[in-house]
């Protein structure tokens, strides 16, 4: 087998599974030295600026990110092939952790570790990952996030705020290939604008908590599902573009065309509005008052 051969990705349901035995077998095939677990510690203090972009790339493997750091960023990646030693760099107002290449490697065998547990500290950051065919945790409630970014490939990744962002997030992107993603407690992300963008897979947006300000979410999918749940008290409208017509509605929602609007956005003092508009040809929509 060539080592040139790329690995193509499987459909949403077995993607992750499909890319993770295939890539076992390029591994092997090109023999990439795999050898024994080595932990590379990270230990960021506070940079000089005001907010500081915290970038993370890694390739396949596992990431948990969570808030409890000690400085800007700490904590401790596991990993076995030799080629992949994390590097550190900064700047007066940016810190990257990246994994030290990802050539040829389009996913993980079962002996291949690539564990990477972040903590963030207390100050202002962007925040910015990368990654390939993973396994996401990323428990962010607390933490005084300005912007957050998430680009992988086919993943399985959960994204939870546990408690308000004390901070203004401007922006919130998301874009994934085939996965299976599950954000919750999105009014506490605190954002102004979000925006996701998802090929094949199963996709789960829980906007519970405090809707602080008026916020708006772009939500693009394939062929797959999307699942939206806003807690009843929320004002909140869905506006579904393109030609998909499996929509589904558990709770109270008032439908006009293709506008559907929970029941505290009609009142006669909304307060703040969820504005989220779906674009979807194929595949299931749910919405979800609870």
């Amino acid at each position: 087998m060539s080592c040139k051969k790329t690995i193509a990705i499987a459909a949403p349901a077995v993607a992750l599974l499909v890319g993770i035995l295939a890539a076992a077998a390029f591994l092997a095939g090109c023999g990439i030295g795999i050898g024994p677990t080595q932990e590379f510690t990270v230990n960021e203090g506070l940079t000089g600026a005001a907010v500081t972009d915290v970038r993370v790339s890694m390739g396949a493997g596992k990431l948990s990110v969570q808030p409890g750091g000690s400085g800007l960023v700490s904590g401790v990646i596991r990993y076995n092939v030799a080629a992949w030693k994390p590097q550190v760099t900064r700047t007066d107002s940016a810190v990257t952790v990246k994994q030290g290449t990802t050539k040829g490697l389009s996913g993980a065998a079962s002996n291949v570790v690539n564990d990477w547990q972040l903590k963030l500290g207390g100050a202002p950051v962007r925040l910015a990952v990368t990654a390939g065919a993973y396994e996401g945790t990323y428990e962010l409630g607390g933490l005084s996030l300005q912007g957050l970014s998430i680009k992988d490939g086919a993943s399985k990744t959960k994204v939870s705020f546990s408690s308000p962002n004390p901070s203004r997030m401007d922006s919130l992107t998301y874009e994934t290939g085939a996965s299976s993603v599950s954000l919750t407690g999105l009014a506490d992300a605190n954002f102004k604008n979000m925006s996701f963008r998802g090929g094949a897979g199963t996709f789960a947006f829980d906007f519970s908590g405090q809707l602080r300000s008026d916020a708006s979410v772009s939500i693009s999918a394939g062929v797959g599902s999307v699942q939206i749940t806003v807690p009843a008290g929320t004002a909140a409208k869905v506006v579904v573009k393109g030609t998909l017509t499996n929509v589904s509605r558990q709770g109270t929602w008032t439908v006009a065309g293709k506008d559907h609007s929970t029941q505290a956005a009609g009142g006669k003092s909304p307060g703040k509005m969820l504005t989220i508009t779906v674009n979807m040809d194929v595949g299931n929509l749910t919405l979800i008052t609870s």
